[in-house]
């Protein structure tokens, strides 16, 4: 498999995190897309391929190989993911060659100014948000032999797109930043009324501020999970990110993934693939 990463220059980086380009196969059926708050937007370099996502997804026994999907999706060309409360599968896709573009927490609309609310679901096809100008975008894209020219076309691309430097002061970079506080200290310090707070932070992030803290503290156990190499006392686990509960804890990562921890974390380790990317997992 070839994997590159790049990290856009400054201004965008502020918007973007990385891009990646992944093309050959990998030899699992599915690859699971975590929820962080984040928006990808994932590109289909060659033009014939389809892509098929599913939004629900679960494991009725711990040791069940085949899980069972629902609210399926086809794609092509380039589609919006990462939008999404839960965990989102792909049914893997041997012949295909994939630019992902990992936008930081409400960078997708600080630049496309584009509400959360009109991606009314994962693998929503890019072009009818974009326009015309992602179709140009897409045929340079596929024309191109260059990988790094490629990351080149994307950061002009969305550079056009930044009217002024705003971002980075804005509130959404501030919850952000602060989300391990609680809320009423976020509501205080960010000059608006709880309320306007919540829509303001929904509109660009597509979340609330008290779900973007249950993603945030998800995503630390994620952490704490590739820290431990298969050796997890999960009682302790449960105590350290502050859960009420060993139960509220799995009930909680249930609600994420569909599977259990012990589940995930089986399946976690089963390709030297998920070392890299800690938010597509093979399985």
């Amino acid at each position: 498999m070839i994997f590159r990463k790049h990290i856009p220059t400054y201004p965008l980086s502020q918007y973007i995190e990385h891009i990646i380009y992944a093309n050959g196969p990998q030899h699992f059926p599915y690859l699971m897309e975590l929820p962080d708050g984040r928006i990808n937007l994932v590109i289909e370099l060659r033009v014939h391929t389809t892509n098929t996502l599913f939004t629900a997804t679960s494991f009725t026994k711990a040791n069940t190989v085949e899980p069972s999907f629902t609210g399926e999706h086809t794609m092509k060309h380039g589609w919006i993911s990462g939008a999404n409360a839960k965990a989102i599968v792909y049914k893997n896709n041997t012949d295909s060659a994939i630019l992902s573009i990992r936008f930081a927490v409400g960078g997708f609309y600080a630049l496309t100014k584009i509400p959360m609310s009109e991606i009314i679901h994962p693998g929503l096809e890019i072009e009818l948000l974009l326009g015309s100008s992602f179709s140009r975008l897409y045929q340079r894209l596929v024309n191109e032999t260059d990988i790094n020219q490629n990351f080149q076309h994307i950061e002009s691309y969305f550079q056009n797109y930044i009217q002024n430097n705003s971002f980075e002061s804005s509130v959404v970079k501030f919850i952000h930043t602060n989300i391990h506080q609680p809320i009423d200290w976020l509501v205080s310090r960010s000059g608006y009324s709880q309320k306007h707070l919540i829509h303001m932070v929904k509109k660009e992030t597509g979340f609330s501020p008290k779900y973007l803290q249950r993603l945030q503290r998800f995503q630390n156990v994620l952490g704490s999970l590739r820290q431990a190499n298969g050796q997890v006392n999960w009682a302790s686990v449960a105590y350290e990110h502050a859960y009420f509960d060993q139960s509220h804890f799995i009930k909680e990562f249930i609600h994420f993934t569909g599977l259990s921890p012990l589940e995930y974390l089986n399946r976690s380790v089963a390709s030297e693939h998920n070392k890299l990317l800690t938010d597509i997992q093979l399985f």
